[in-house]
C-alpha cells in the first residue's frame, strides 16, 4: 500500500484516507509510517470507530506529538463528507464486498481523489465465498457479503464506470480469490 502511495516526482502524498477502517489496523500503520501529513480513518460503524480510537490511544507510537495528524470520521462510503479533489490516496482493505452501493461508493472515491490520486483496495472474488460456504454448514453465499465479484473484469468495469481511466486500473489476484485493485485518477 505505502509503496503504491509513494511520491511520484514532485507530487508528495500528504492526505491518505483509510476507508472502512474497522479497528484501524491500516490507519495506524499509515500514521506510524511518518510518510503522510494527515491520515483519516473512516467507517460506517460507531463501534468499529470506538475500537479504532481505543487502539490508537493505547499505541505509544501514536502520541499527540506525532508529525502525522490522525483523525477518525464516521461516514458512508457512498456519501463521503470531504471536498472534491482533496485526498491524495485512499485505501480500502477487504471492504468493497461489504459496501451496499458500489456505484455510489466508487463514484465518491473518484470524486474526493485529487488528479493523480491513488486508490488501493483489496476484496474477494465470489469463488472465495463459495469455498468458505463449502467448509461450513451453509452453501448460501448471499448471507456472507453484499457484493460478489465473479471476475477481475467485473471489478475493472466498476472502477472504470466510476471515472477511472482503464489504462490506469490494475487488478491482481493473490492466491485463489483475493483481488488487489490499484487505480490512479
Amino acid at each position: 500500500v505505502q509503496t503504491f502511495f509513494g511520491a511520484d516526482g514532485d507530487q508528495a502524498t500528504k492526505t491518505v484516507v483509510d476507508m472502512s477502517c474497522a479497528t484501524g489496523l491500516f490507519t495506524r500503520r499509515l500514521a506510524k509510517s511518518g510518510q503522510y501529513d494527515r491520515v483519516i480513518g473512516c467507517d460506517y460503524s460507531d463501534s468499529m470507530l470506538k475500537e479504532a480510537r481505543r487502539r490508537i490511544q493505547a499505541d505509544p507510537e501514536l502520541s499527540s506529538s506525532s508529525a502525522t495528524s490522525l483523525d477518525l470520521v464516521r461516514c458512508d462510503v457512498g456519501d463521503i463528507p470531504m471536498v472534491s479533489e482533496s485526498v491524495d490516496a485512499l485505501h480500502a482493505g477487504a471492504a468493497m464486498h461489504c459496501w451496499p452501493d458500489l456505484d455510489a461508493a466508487l463514484g465518491e472515491i473518484h470524486r474526493v481523489l485529487k488528479p493523480g490520486g491513488k486508490f488501493f483496495a483489496s476484496t474477494f472474488l465470489a469463488e472465495y465465498f463459495r469455498n468458505v460456504a463449502a467448509l461450513g454448514d451453509s452453501s448460501d453465499i448471499n448471507q456472507m457479503a453484499f457484493q460478489y465479484f465473479e471476475s477481475t473484469d467485473v471489478l475493472r468495469d466498476m472502477v472504470v464506470k466510476a471515472g477511472f481511466e482503464e489504462s490506469k486500473v490494475e487488478i491482481e489476484i493473490l492466491g485463489a480469490a483475493c483481488a488487489i485493485i490499484r487505480a490512479e485518477k
